[in-house]
């Protein structure tokens, strides 16, 4: 008779065979390949998974495209004005509530209160449009921002591609938008990348620094940002204050315009 290890390996083999004929599937109708699969990852995991993809693939042929609020039922939303200070906190969690009903979950980034997420959700989210796919435990996230942690996060990329030495995505961005010297006098972008490749010369590249910002005002069409630059320089710590001025992207996000960082980096670099 066979014994209870028998019977698991043919339960191995089969959820092994099936998890090939789904990734084959997968390859033949939506061109999907799979070169790795976490070997911890049990063949029965591997199929759940699968099975989620698939669903996925077909739903994503055939979705339609509408918006959060038919998503959720465009059940009748309570103008801001009409709810007291007191309840707004609650009027949030409950469209938040309901929003993770129907598979939607808010990012927020920055510092947000009851009145603004009320506001974000209602005059904002509910018009968004999202595909109508529906797989259990499958959530779209949205992502809501303040302009504040917006500059604050091209600050820190700006910094981090340039002590990366990052040529390709750090010129690019240069090509399509007004660039001034710490004095706020307009300049050529070849006099910016001039200055840019005399401190690359003296940073080590793949350097890794933090982004500390200690003041951060947002008016309109422009940020401005004060920030605190920390870097490892062999055993020795170093670090700058410097200030960022941003515009918005003629491309996406925000640039920075205006920096004191390059002449602050050129005053302490070896």
């Amino acid at each position: 008779m066979p014994d209870e290890h028998s019977f698991d390996e043919v339960r191995r083999r089969i959820q092994e065979s099936l998890a090939l004929a789904k990734r084959e599937q997968l390859r033949d109708e939506f061109g999907m390949k799979f070169d790795y699969f976490d070997p911890q990852l049990s063949p029965e995991a591997q199929n759940e998974w699968l099975d989620n993809v698939l669903e996925f693939e077909r739903q994503f042929e055939m979705a339609q495209t509408i918006t959060v609020r038919e998503r959720i039922g465009s059940p009748p939303i309570e103008p801001v004005e009409n709810i007291p200070l007191y309840a707004l906190e609650k009027a949030v969690n409950d469209l938040l509530d309901l929003l993770a009903e129907h598979g939607i979950v808010i990012d927020f980034m920055g510092e947000w209160d009851d009145l603004a997420a009320y506001r974000f959700i209602t005059e904002d989210l509910l018009d968004e449009e999202m595909d109508d796919i529906r797989i259990k435990g499958m959530f779209s996230h949205f992502e809501a921002t303040t302009p504040e942690y917006d500059v604050k996060m091209w600050v820190d990329i700006f910094v981090t591609e340039l002590f990366w030495h990052d040529r390709k995505d750090f010129l690019a961005r240069l090509e399509k938008q007004p660039l001034y010297n710490s004095q706020g006098n307009p300049i050529p972008v070849v006099e910016f990348v001039q200055k840019l490749e005399m401190v690359w010369a003296r940073l080590p590249a793949a350097a890794r620094a933090s982004v500390e910002p200690t003041n951060t005002q947002v008016a309109d069409d422009e940020g401005m940002v004060t920030a605190v630059i920390t870097w490892q320089s062999g055993n020795e710590q170093k670090q700058i204050e410097s200030f960022f001025r941003l515009q918005p992207s003629p491309y996406f996000g925000w640039d920075v315009v205006q920096t004191s960082l390059l002449d602050d980096l050129l005053a302490v670099l070896p």
